[in-house]
């Protein structure tokens, strides 16, 4: 495992694909293998293979909230299959209600779901517990379609200072300027 992740920092993203792959049968009780493995897969662009190893995982661990939690943020993201989304991140939340990166899920639902001001509350709330650049991403963007383009750019502005190379947080910021 380390071997994978060790690769991995390195951004060998195919050579610790191919380990995980040649790995898989070992693991294959593992749900965090199969949760890891999904990640990767995902960053190589193959999302179905993530989505089939998620629901492996969660099978074989039925209250694993953050792998609900991957599958439904993917959904959001991709803005695909939206009501599912919104299920496998209830359940997620139902199992680690302050989890920060659930709560910001559930926000990123409601965003994609046009329900503005639910949206704003989970994401703040998700906000107040970790400051992650991410979450900063999404409150910037709520807050700048709720025309506080300030507040938005000034939420940005604080995580870009912390986290200047945050790929989500540029691509978040590039889109508005």
């Amino acid at each position: 495992r380390n071997k994978s992740s060790l690769l991995l920092s390195e951004n060998r993203n195919q050579d610790a694909y191919d380990l995980m792959k040649s790995e898989e049968e070992e693991f294959k009780d593992s749900p965090e293998f199969k949760f890891d493995f999904a990640m990767l897969s995902e960053k190589m662009g193959n999302t179905l293979l993530m989505e089939q190893l998620l629901l492996e995982a969660i099978k074989i661990k039925p209250d694993y909230a953050t792998a609900y939690n991957a599958l439904g943020y993917s959904y959001a993201d991709r803005n695909i299959k939206l009501q599912v989304a919104k299920r496998y991140i209830e359940i997620a939340l139902s199992f680690e209600p302050n989890n920060h990166y659930i709560l910001d899920s559930m926000g990123w639902i409601h965003f994609k779901l046009g329900n503005i001001k639910i949206a704003s509350q989970y994401i703040m709330k998700a906000y107040m517990i970790n400051e992650d650049p991410e979450i900063a991403a999404h409150l910037g963007e709520i807050l700048w379609v709720q025309g506080k383009e300030q507040e938005a750019l000034k939420i940005w502005e604080n995580s870009l200072n912390r986290h200047p190379s945050n790929t989500v947080l540029l691509e978040t910021t590039a889109r508005f300027k």
